[in-house]
């Protein structure tokens, strides 16, 4: 099955389509405009013609002795066989050549019934355009035919038709990057709004709940969705805390048979018998009061807003497990700076999670080991133990909620609850936690958290 193309920017789909029909209609008015404008300079050029040939028809005239024509200087100095732009003919109606000018032959030869019809000839390889029109003088049929050479250097017209598309070109483009410039400046207003409700999204993610998008300054097709999307945050807030709710009542309603439970197996006389019913009591013990902190800490209203130094947050935690450290017989070492190390914390849920990543360390380490906690100056928590390690398949799966690996299952020890705690607070602080090798060998878990400067508060 293939995989489906990322999906398109609006953006960049809508300023690619305008763009296109800009250059579009830009090449389509260059085109309509250099046909209009060849088509007026042919009805000038025809007109140009048919006054020719209406004064040849005027000042012919037929004599006993021939046909004479004598046109007005102006109009005869434009057939000088000198000049050589134009020419004329004169032809019978059974085509027989009668008189003319820069030509001794028929310009065309003429149809019965003809009417006046435009024709184009080549003379001596350069390109002619003409007109017959037909006429009857002293009760003959004729056809006047005056014709141009469109090669000629004083044909104007023709010049301005082959100048017109640079012309004219030259004329649109910057009218088409003007358009082009305005088009992106508005495309990038009308995504304004766009980008607002894409921050107010990242900030309410990062935030939590309580927020919402604002309709201010949205465009009105932007709204229903808006709306969707608000009322799709409020759903979601109302599922999470009744599930936060139900996760705790039930968790609360454990404690009670748990108690009753432990108080019958201090009852029992056969301790051997006990031990391990004992153990599997305080893994759900455990697990209750996991579940209690997780149902806490997913409450999207905390805050890191207590500003404290994470050294002595560390050590302190470290004082309170070394005892159980000691009853499993392995050794906690704790290194922080010199310096303190000042962060905003929401001081329960950090406790927690390093709680939880010593608790865990001290589980997987082996009688004799050493399990160390690192303080650094740029806000990293660091657990390194002396167990097994975490296989790297499993090291993107221990975050999980109720994740647990096989030898964890097989031994019955733990809910899979821990590092998601550890993980749930380090969102909170806008942090993140890693792991990875430690040098001796075992598990290095690196909890790192943003120090106060970073946050904006000296």
């Amino acid at each position: 099955m293939s995989r489906r193309a990322a999906p398109a920017s609006l953006t960049g789909g809508a300023a690619i389509a305008l763009l296109a029909s800009l250059a579009t209609a830009a090449v389509m008015l260059i085109v309509l405009l250099a046909g209009r404008n060849a088509e007026a300079l042919r009805q000038l050029e025809e007109r140009a013609l048919t006054g020719r040939a209406e004064v040849i028809i005027r000042h012919l005239d037929h004599a006993p002795e021939g046909w004479r024509l004598e046109l007005p200087p102006d109009v005869a100095a434009a057939f000088s066989p000198a000049y050589g732009r134009a020419a004329f003919a004169v032809v019978d109606a059974d085509g027989r050549f009668l008189l003319g000018a820069n030509t001794a032959a028929p310009l065309k030869l003429p149809g019965p019934g003809e009417e006046a019809r435009a024709f184009t000839l080549e003379r001596v390889g350069r390109d002619w355009r003409g007109l017959a029109i037909p006429a009857v003088i002293d009760g003959q049929a004729l056809s006047i035919q005056v014709a141009e050479d469109l090669q000629h250097p004083d044909v104007l017209l023709d010049d301005a038709a082959s100048d017109f598309v640079r012309d004219v070109a030259w004329l649109v483009l910057p009218v088409f990057l003007v358009l082009c410039l305005a088009m992106l400046w508005l495309l990038q207003r009308l995504k304004r709004p766009l980008r607002d409700l894409a921050e107010q999204a990242e900030a309410i993610a990062a935030s939590g709940a309580g927020g919402r998008l604002r309709e201010a300054g949205v465009p009105s097709e932007l709204l229903p969705m808006l709306r969707t999307f608000n009322e799709a945050l409020a759903r979601l807030e109302a599922a999470q805390a009744e599930q936060r709710g139900f996760i705790a009542d039930a968790a609360h309603e454990l404690r009670t048979p748990l108690a009753v439970l432990q108080a019958q197996l201090d009852l029992v006389q056969d301790r051997a018998a006990a031990a391990p019913l004992e153990r599997d009591l305080g893994v759900l013990e455990r697990m209750v009061g996991q579940l209690l902190t997780i149902a806490a800490l997913d409450d999207r209203a905390l805050r890191p807003d207590r500003r404290l130094d994470l050294r002595l947050l560390a050590g302190d935690l470290a004082d309170y497990l070394t005892p159980l450290a000691e009853a499993r017989g392995v050794t906690l070492d704790c290194a922080t700076p010199a310096v303190p190390v000042m962060i905003l914390a929401e001081e329960e849920a950090l406790s927690q999670a390093v709680v939880n990543l010593l608790e865990n360390a001290i589980g997987h380490s082996p009688k004799g080991g050493t399990v160390r906690l690192t303080v650094t100056a740029d806000g990293r928590v660091e657990v390194g133990d002396s167990g097994p390690g975490i296989a790297d398949f499993e090291r993107k799966l221990v975050f999980r909620r109720f994740w647990r690996s096989r030898r964890q299952a097989a031994r019955r020890r733990g809910a899979g609850l821990g590092l998601a705690i550890v993980q749930r607070a380090a969102e909170i602080h806008g942090g993140t936690v890693t792991v990875g090798d430690a040098p001796g060998g075992g598990a290095l878990f690196r909890l790192a958290l943003p120090l106060a400067e970073e946050r904006g508060m000296a």
